[in-house]
């Protein structure tokens, strides 16, 4: 078995485990806006495509729904502050379905599809764990492909740590809940480490073809599966070609360019599909409550949304307990501090510095642009999909200058622990707010072992995770790549 092959399947079965133990951790229907997601997957699933008719009581539009789901789900919706009746309870009924009203409505309905169909068989609740188990399953797929793919760039001990650095516990929440945010995670996980091998393995000319393919297949859905899709697109191509520099991309380029010219017109295709779509989507009368619209002050929120990076769950405004955001941004600023000042060469460093300022502004950005139509949307988990890529090239270039040779493997185990405290705390510590809620509480559909046993569960996770440190080819600093396709090497 290949070594590419061996750590995508130890990432496979970790991801997955950790999933499974989000996956019980949070009471059906109380993930974040996971009521929206539900109701627009159900819909999607029995050929409500477009929806069109806006909910007079509530946000959103109606949408026909299995009316054991809108029961199932009526509690939780309830207790939420920012719904309407209409989002909860039913508008009409008739044959066994309610029409309600769902937010998630102007998403592409492809991701909803596969999980709406995935559910279909089963009633209640259980249509929403159905749900959930689908997403996992794909997100823990693309997760352990890029893992894989990634093996091809290199397997040494700081891009194992950046790896497990960019599975924060929010991006391990949102693959469990079902809504498109950890599925895009995963496709630009993979679009990174595909684009990464390429420029790393200019001696191999068969994998760097393949890569691009790989990259190909990973951008199309990308471009429309959530709104940013292009933009993200954009900016991991950018800072991939601003590492490799303007003569090895030229170079990669050329050499394969009927491929990239195939892989540009796809990935093109799926943006006049994302814009075709948001045409679609605007034909609705669907209402959007948003109190914050004129709180300009949040649109510059950076403290929030880099912790909401790290955990905020069930939803943006419910932070992890403050004091585990300093173990994980330790071992985040270890990475990209260490790759900027000790990158073997000036361009590297550069890249670094300007990956890192651009991940700062572009909430910032986005937030000013959009504050006057739709409000205080933005939430540190968005930008997942960029930032989840940054941190394994961080590693990348920490290996390829042999950083800290001496005491790197005592700061490497410290940094394991403080990435292994958060996730276990985190899980621990979102059952014991929700059994302190009633409406999660007195749900009889949610099963909940004892907090302990949460912690140990994901401790296991964490355990298997770690094995990808054991899974290397041990041939030094550059151990899957030569010295010419080294990060930061002048083209």
């Amino acid at each position: 078995m290949s070594l590419a092959v061996r750590r995508g399947l130890i990432a496979l079965l970790a991801v997955l485990f950790a999933e499974a133990v989000w996956i019980i951790t949070v009471p059906p229907f109380r993930g974040s806006d996971e009521i929206d997601h539900v109701y627009r997957a159900s819909g999607v699933a029995s050929g409500q495509i477009h929806l069109s008719q806006g909910a007079a009581h509530g946000r959103g539009t109606l949408v026909w729904v299995p009316t054991d789901i809108v029961k199932a789900a009526q509690e939780q919706c309830d207790s939420l502050v920012y719904v309407g009746s209409d989002n909860c309870h039913a508008v009409q009924t008739a044959g066994g379905r309610s029409l309600v009203a769902t937010a998630a409505a102007g998403y592409e309905p492809t991701f909803y599809m596969l999980v709406g169909t995935a559910a279909k068989p089963f009633h209640g609740a259980a249509a929403d764990y159905a749900m959930r188990a689908t997403t996992a399953l794909l997100c823990a797929l693309l997760l352990a492909l890029g893992v894989g793919v990634m093996s091809f760039a290199g397997t040494d001990r700081w891009v194992n740590l950046g790896i497990l650095a960019a599975l924060t516990p929010e991006v391990l929440f949102s693959g469990a809940i079902p809504s498109p945010n950890g599925v895009e995670m995963g496709l630009a996980f993979v679009l990174w480490a595909a684009l990464l091998v390429a420029i790393r393995r200019g001696e191999d000319h068969r994998l760097q073809r393949g890569m691009l393919v790989v990259a190909g297949v990973a951008a199309f859905p990308l471009t429309f599966l959530r709104l940013l899709g292009p933009m993200w697109i954009v900016l991991i191509v950018s800072a991939v070609a601003a590492v490799a520099g303007l003569g090895t991309t030229r170079d990669l380029v050329r050499r394969h360019l009927p491929v990239v010219c195939v892989v540009a017109v796809t990935t093109l295709a799926g943006v006049m599909w994302w814009r075709v779509w948001q045409v679609i989507a605007s034909h609705a009368t669907a209402s959007q409550s948003q109190p914050d619209s004129k709180n300009w002050l949040l649109a510059f929120n950076l403290p929030a949304w880099t912790m909401q990076m790290v955990g905020a769950f069930p939803f943006r405004d419910e932070p992890a307990p403050f004091w585990i955001y300093p173990l994980s941004f330790f071992v985040i600023g270890l990475l990209v501090w260490a790759a900027w000042r000790r990158g073997a060469e000036r361009r590297t460093r550069r890249a670094v510095l300007g990956i890192a300022m651009v991940t700062l502004l572009v909430p910032v950005v986005l937030s000013v642009l959009y504050m006057p139509s739709a409000g205080a949307v933005w939430q540190g988990r968005y930008e997942l999909p960029f930032v989840i890529g940054f941190l394994p090239l961080c590693g990348l270039v920490l290996d390829d200058v042999g950083f800290a040779p001496v005491e790197g493997s005592r700061l490497r185990a410290l940094s394991y622990v403080f990435l292994v405290i958060p996730q276990v705390v985190c899980v621990y510590h979102v059952q014991q707010l929700e059994l302190a809620r009633p409406e999660s509480a007195g749900d009889p559909n949610w099963w909940h072992p004892p907090g302990v046993v949460l912690g140990v569960f994901m401790l296991v996770a964490c355990a298997v995770a770690v094995q990808l440190t054991r899974q290397k080819d041990g041939s030094g600093p550059l151990s899957s790549v030569d010295e010419s396709a080294r990060v930061g090497t002048p083209s």
